[in-house]
């Protein structure tokens, strides 16, 4: 029974070259734990799921069916919270820094850009999704970048370098973990990446002052650590650090079983055994019955009296309620694992926000939220070390007095987007109402999700949203009262589930 990747604590509260062997040793032992269910639950997902029964009856007829709502279920969540990158936006343009916030807009926007397209962090989060989803947990290295003079493609005519400015890779979480001690704070010690090969395991491994190369257990070099931190995150889908069909794997094979036994009574229909009642097959040269050599009889005698018969020896199996508790049972791993139902329709009649309820995208909201605090810990973390890593890079490929360097993580929420297209309106209706009744136009575009990145909408925007509002208090009394177009507010009166009249 899986209970969740374990989180591999130490007792030593700093590790050095004096006992990172010892600590490695027991630290990995725990880890292999975890890889081998790492491993069980990407096989799983993939369809390597074994029937939890033996058949015994005609044993020849044995259809295997994998159902692989895990992989169903992956798709979604990935869908759902990934799709879309997590952009980076500024929280206010009043903080403790006192940085111009023009300027912290520049600098934000930069960095977007870089994560985005310089070092393509949508598909490195994608890829790391496949593990958080999956398994439970994520990793990240974010490594100082040194090798720019091989990067001439990312110079422009103006002689300044607009490609990353830092290294982020996404770890195999198989060959990655973090060790943290055991006291109240669980302070993270030390981050390891390994590899296997035929002379044996070689270990990176880094904690906030060093980065050792340790191979068959010996050390073999010991570097500097110039982020001062850890640069491995590990990242955790939900407190007990389980994937997203983790628990509903019994649910699932259950339903296998059931998939397979009815795709096994369909089959014995179509290849039904015959029944013979006192019936004389003619002989051959040697006295033995010829019996039809397609198909399989069962032989009966009535006794004294002849009655003779052939028919097929069959049962009468019920599909309908076979099919209908394999529905049922799918619907209910669904609903554990807060996956909407996507492609059902219940007929006409239905609003937005009545479907929003019953189909279970509310809770599948509600369920991502969860996710996104535990998620944004880790891009945290990650943002840091990005920017310490920013602030390594040397004057001639960066000035001292960049934007981008002057980025503090305090001042940077993380935005995730999840669009819904049925709600366009209501979003539009509420920028419109929410920047003309003086709400600042960031804030505005934080709340109503329209667009994937909004630092960059609102540096592109913000001159033409305050003259509108400036214009607006000037001529208060020429505002309009009214919306621009109908909304899911209006469907509240309307909708069966939200008991409207």
């Amino acid at each position: 029974m899986l209970l969740g990747r374990q989180k591999i604590f130490t007792d030593e509260k700093v590790i050095t070259r004096d006992n990172i062997i010892p600590v490695l040793r027991k630290a990995y032992s725990k880890h292999q734990q975890n890889a081998r269910e790492i491993q069980y639950l990407f096989n799983y997902e993939r369809g390597k799921q074994p029937l939890k029964r033996q058949k015994i009856v005609r044993k020849e007829i044995d259809c295997v069916v994998t159902d692989d709502i895990a992989n169903y279920i992956k798709k979604f969540n990935i869908g759902y919270f990934w799709s879309n990158p997590i952009m980076l936006v500024q929280r206010g343009n009043k903080e403790m820094h006192r940085t111009d916030n023009a300027v912290d807009s520049e600098g934000i926007t930069a960095l977007n850009e870089m994560l985005k397209n310089g070092e393509n962090i949508s598909y490195k989060d994608q890829c790391m999704a496949e593990f958080v989803e999956i398994a439970g947990i994520g990793h990240r290295l974010v490594d100082v970048k040194t090798d720019f003079d091989d990067d001439t493609l990312f110079w422009n005519d103006a002689g300044e370098f607009v490609g990353s400015l830092v290294n982020i890779y996404t770890l195999d979480s198989r060959f990655a973990f973090c060790v943290y001690n055991n006291g109240v704070a669980q302070k993270k010690l030390m981050g390891v990446t390994f590899s296997k090969s035929k002379e044996g395991i070689h270990f990176t491994c880094f904690t906030d002052k060093e980065r050792f190369e340790i191979t068959d257990w010996k050390i073999e070099d010991i570097q500097i650590n110039p982020l001062r931190k850890v640069p491995i995150v590990e990242y955790e889908r939900s407190f007990d650090r389980m994937g997203c069909f983790e628990r509903s794997i019994s649910e699932m094979d259950s339903l296998n079983i059931m998939v397979s036994d009815f795709t096994n009574d369909v089959a014995q229909h179509t290849q039904e055994i015959w029944w013979g009642n006192d019936l004389d097959f003619p002989e051959d040269a040697n006295g033995n019955p010829k019996a039809p050599k397609s198909g399989q009889w069962v032989l009966t005698s009535s006794g004294s009296e002849k009655n003779p018969k052939i028919q097929p020896l069959s049962s009468t199996a019920d599909s309908q309620s076979t099919l209908s508790a394999i529905d049922k049972q799918r619907s209910w791993i669904l609903q554990k694992c807060n996956v909407p139902i996507q492609y059902d329709s219940s007929g006409g009649g239905s609003t937005g926000v009545a479907m929003d309820i019953s189909s279970g995208w509310s809770d599948a909201e509600v369920a991502a939220m969860q996710k996104q605090q535990m998620i944004d810990k880790g891009k945290r973390e990650e943002l840091n070390l990005v920017l310490k890593a920013i602030n390594l890079v040397p004057e001639n490929i960066l000035p001292l007095d960049s934007s981008i360097r002057k980025v503090h993580s305090t001042d940077v929420d993380m935005k995730y987007n999840r669009k819904k297209n049925y709600d366009l309106a209501t979003k539009a209706n509420s920028f419109a109402t929410l920047v003309s009744h003086g709400i600042n136009g960031r804030h505005a575009l934080k709340v109503v999700e329209l667009f994937t990145d909004v630092e960059q909408v609102w540096v592109d925007s913000r001159e033409g949203i305050e003259s509108y509002q400036k214009y607006a208090y000037e001529n208060s009394a020429n505002q309009a009262s009214e919306r621009n177009s109908s909304d899911l507010s209006d469907q509240v009166v309307n909708s069966p589930i939200l008991a409207g009249d």
